[in-house]
């Protein structure tokens, strides 16, 4: 008896009241957040991003007041939904209840947690990496291995401001598999599930040293490397000349600083000379590298509820 009175003094937790009410104070809430934000674009609020919560605490604000409050509302509102849904799955159990179609408000309810999850993940794990410019030359991608720039089409405004871009990738991974990809304004490069995104930031062109060494060959912008003559080889500036300054392991064997011109050659540690074969501006792009841990869960709440409204719509069709 002890045990089903603690249950009847929490039937307030998972009652539908409650969670009438919860739902619509996180409405009110999120309407005068979505008014504040845009009011102190400006101010309290420039370093909050679209998917980080963490811009509402540093420092915390009186006028993130709405947002300190939506926190304990929707946890409120977690509680009362897995509450509930677990009560009416153990009830339907106890009834017989064996068809998957009558468990589809539980599995809708299930998708609308994963989503709740997703948003709390994402908005305080979720981190930028920063930007990497690539080019025609490899170069590395954190979590992607190398990219370059294999094709960049723009459509322009009347302006001149781009009004889409596609810009074709190549991606070589460890063991040196190369895939082509195609990445866009709305169409990242992706890790499976979306953890972690490469997103299209920026577009125009850069110079590019183009260096060969025998049959080899690579191009690179200021700060890309490659592999010639079995050395790694760093471009770490342009100069007039034209003339680039490289930085490799010389014929000495240590790593040197070398200024090398359109007539000259630099002796690598491997015996191989290389040779600047030009200097030509060529499309570039910046990929912002951000981590997303919330997307595998939104991925996972999307399909949740996909498979709910799919049960449900089995139950209600004659």
């Amino acid at each position: 008896m002890p045990s089903a009175e603690r249950s009847d003094r929490l039937a307030w937790l998972r009652s539908q009241g409650l969670g009438l009410a919860c739902g619509f104070a996180v409405v009110v809430l999120l309407a005068v957040g979505s008014v504040v934000l845009a009011a102190t674009r400006e101010g309290a609020s420039a370093a909050v991003g679209m998917d980080d919560l963490r811009g509402f605490f540093t420092p915390p604000s009186w006028v993130h007041l709405w947002l300190y409050l939506l926190f304990p509302v929707a946890g409120l509102y977690a509680l009362n939904t897995a509450l509930g849904t677990w009560d009416n799955v153990a009830r339907r159990w106890r009834a017989g209840a064996r068809t998957p179609s009558a468990y589809a408000a539980a599995v809708i309810h299930a998708g609308f947690l994963l989503g709740l999850a997703a948003h709390a993940v994402g908005g305080f794990l979720g981190e930028d990496r920063g930007e990497v410019v690539v080019s025609a030359g490899w170069q590395p991608l954190a979590g992607f291995g190398e990219v370059r720039l294999a094709s960049l089409e723009v459509e322009r405004l009347p302006s001149g401001m781009p009004r889409a871009a596609r810009a074709g990738l190549e991606v070589r991974d460890e063991v040196g598999t190369v895939r082509p990809v195609t990445v866009g304004y709305n169409a990242p490069l992706a890790t499976p599930g979306g953890g972690r995104l490469a997103l299209l930031a920026d577009l125009g062109e850069l110079p590019l040293a183009r260096l060969t060494s025998g049959a080899e060959g690579c191009a690179l912008a200021q700060g890309q490397a490659c592999r010639l003559g079995g050395e790694r080889v760093e471009l770490v500036a342009l100069g007039p000349g034209p003339a680039a300054l490289l930085r490799a392991r010389g014929a000495a064997g240590g790593e040197e600083l070398s200024w090398l011109g359109a007539d000259g050659e630099l002796a690598l540690a491997g015996g191989r000379p290389v040779q600047l074969s030009g200097v030509e501006r060529a499309p570039a792009i910046a990929l912002r590298v951000r981590e997303t841990p919330g997307t595998p869960w939104a991925l996972a709440a999307a399909l949740t509820l996909a498979a709910g409204i799919a049960l449900l719509w089995r139950r209600l069709a004659p």
